[in-house]
């Protein structure tokens, strides 16, 4: 602790020499009074027109467009991981109200989102808008941690009253000035992070991006937290000239390698998704028709339990966008399990009160087997900062089409909510009614958890919000309650998430806009519940518990130190059974991002 607190005062102090450094620079330069010093500065300042920075179009974000009710969605920034608690996507996802991020250790180790009661249909990723399928060991269920947040400027979170649609949107270098990242991190038990990213357009419309983010730990002697390593490769090249087409070229390559343990099986994998991308539009301003097509790989190796395993996916797509309406439709080839499916979506707010929104799938799967689902959300905007928005999704699908023993099941979840948004508070509170579903299969490394049991028809009430106590000062969290006897499979009662935070901007000493501070207390608690079965079907308890963690980021220009620590309430047991969670975790660091 100590020796983090004196490397943070340490990168503190020297951030704040090269700023003051920067700021006399400055000043002794705006003393030159002379003619020829000023006819000298004209002559370079000419010669260096064409060097100065410039804006470039970029490819349209890949998320479902609006118009889309308030409340809907969740949208993560770049600022949002860097000032945050977030390290993995399973963190983000955290955030979600109802979601049960099954924690089998610190990083490294397994980190299934749990949401809906669903199972592996209770979570869809998307890479810039081609599906991310999981391959490999568990080709049913996606392990969100293992996806690396190096690469990524935004995060979309779209709420279904049983499912998460997330996408994920890559780096989109706009300027052509260099941009460049430098990133180390630093913890107990060998911690260590090390990032680097290099951005670069030029005025033709090229474009060239690299990251490469590496992590290690030593993991805990005798616990379920083994040792771990990993490196993540993104490579994308593309030509933009104009806002009205372009094309890119993406590799994502990631190499992991779990040990084995008392609890965990050794596990090494390679994956590599590779997508290209083109886009035309009719217009520059975003509305008009548009069209895109894509075709990706996905490939996994080095597994010495599964063979290695290829698969392809291409996609068509068409919308048009108005001011107040989008209508679009998508035609999918995936992989022999699910040879095709045409999707289409729209919204319309043909009121400024009143918005719809929504979406049709139809799948086709192998074996003669075929998929349907529909979803409709409405929302309505009220007086006095009030809305009210609803969501009705209908279901005939599979969860897993690479299982060939996987039968269709029809389900019906309703969901509506009333927020309440104002300068200083935004509350909204909301019911669920979910229909009665049975998983398959369940997370690999899971620990003593053999399976999910079935998930019975439940009301569930949640409730969501922040509100500024003070300035710089505020209280946000969720709450989400099943409304049954002790709740389904890792859906206990009472789970609660909250946090406490301080985030200020100004320091006298900095010129405004260049410096932050945040300090965050959080909490995640939930009250006696079910983990699942064992081996013998017997329902396996998960005791209630609290699980606090603290961290601290500050930001003077391009220069971020964080330090973070996990289980600060030193709370034994686990989110797993079989699983345990080490005590007051720590990890600190500092990243510097450059333009020039």
């Amino acid at each position: 602790m100590t020796r983090s607190l004196g490397c943070a005062a340490v990168l503190l102090s020297c951030a704040a020499a090269a700023v003051a450094q920067v700021d006399t620079t400055a000043r002794r330069d705006t003393t030159a009074r002379d003619s020829t010093a000023r006819d000298s500065i004209a002559r370079r300042d000419s010669a260096a027109a064409d060097t100065l920075p410039r804006y470039l179009s970029v490819f349209p974000e890949p998320i479902p467009p609006g118009p889309a009710p308030r409340g809907t969605r969740y949208s993560f920034t770049t600022d949002s991981f860097a000032l945050s608690n977030i390290q993995t996507l399973s963190d983000l996802l955290a955030h979600i109200p109802g979601v049960y991020v099954a924690r089998g250790g610190i990083y490294g180790a397994p980190e299934p989102v749990l949401y809906g009661g669903r199972g592996p249909a209770g979570l869809e990723l998307y890479w810039d808008g081609v599906p991310y399928l999981p391959v490999g060991r568990d080709s049913l269920y996606l392990d969100p941690a293992r996806i690396s947040l190096a690469p990524l400027e935004r995060v979309d979170v779209v709420v279904l009253p049983a499912s998460l649609r997330v996408y994920l949107v890559t780096l989109r270098q706009r300027s052509t000035a260099t941009a460049s990242q430098v990133g180390v991190k630093s913890g107990e038990i060998s911690t260590a992070n090390y990032r680097g990213a290099y951005l670069r357009r030029w005025r033709s419309g090229l474009g060239l991006s690299l990251v490469a983010d590496y992590n290690n730990n030593d993991g805990v002697s005798g616990t379920a937290n083994t040792p771990f390593n990993s490196v993540d490769l993104w490579l994308k090249a593309e030509y933009v000239p104009n806002r009205h087409l372009g094309a890119s070229y993406q590799v994502l390559s990631s190499n992991w390698h779990r040990s084995g343990g008392p609890t965990t099986a050794d596990w090494h994998s390679q994956r590599r998704d590779g997508i290209v991308r083109l886009f035309g539009a009719s217009r520059d301003d975003g509305l008009g028709l548009q069209a895109q097509a894509s075709f990706a790989t996905a490939s996994t190796s080095l597994d010495g339990t599964v063979p290695d395993r290829h698969l392809s996916q291409g996609t068509i797509e068409v919308t048009s966008n108005w001011p107040r309406a989008h209508l679009g439709f998508a035609f999918r080839t995936l992989d022999e399990a699910r040879p095709w499916q045409l999707e289409g979506s729209g919204g319309w707010s043909p009121l400024p009160a009143l918005t719809l929104w929504g979406d049709v799938r139809r799948a086709r799967y192998s074996l003669g087997r075929t998929g349907d689902r529909a979803h409709l959300a409405a929302g309505f905007v009220l007086p006095a900062g009030f809305s009210v928005h609803g969501d009705v999704a209908w279901t005939r699908d599979l969860q897993a089409a690479v299982d060939t023993a996987d039968t269709l099941q029809r389900t019906v979840d309703v969901a509506g909510a009333l927020r309440w948004d104002r300068d200083w508070i935004s509350l909204e509170v909301g019911r669920t009614q979910r229909d009665a579903f049975a998983p398959i299969g369940v997370p690999v490394g899971f620990g003593s958890v053999a399976r999910i049991g079935p998930f019975a028809r439940t009301s569930f009430f949640t409730t969501h919000g922040a509100v500024r106590l003070l300035p710089g000062l505020e209280l946000a969290g969720w709450y989400f309650d099943p409304l049954v006897q002790g709740g389904n499979d890792f859906e206990p009662p009472f789970h609660a998430r909250v946090s406490l935070t301080f985030y200020s901007g100004f320091w006298r000493v900095y010129r405004s806009g260049i410096f932050a501070l945040r300090v965050e207390a959080a909490s995640e608690s939930w009250s006696r519940g079910v983990a699942g079965r064992d081996t013998s079907g017997a329902p396996l308890t998960l005791p209630g518990k609290t699980f606090g963690e603290l961290n601290v980021e500050i930001r003077i220009a391009g220069v971020t130190i964080f330090w973070i620590e996990r289980n600060a309430t030193l709370a034994t047991g686990s989110y797993v059974p079989g699983l345990d969670y080490p005590r007051h975790y720590q990890f600190y660091g500092v990243r510097w991002l450059f333009t020039n």
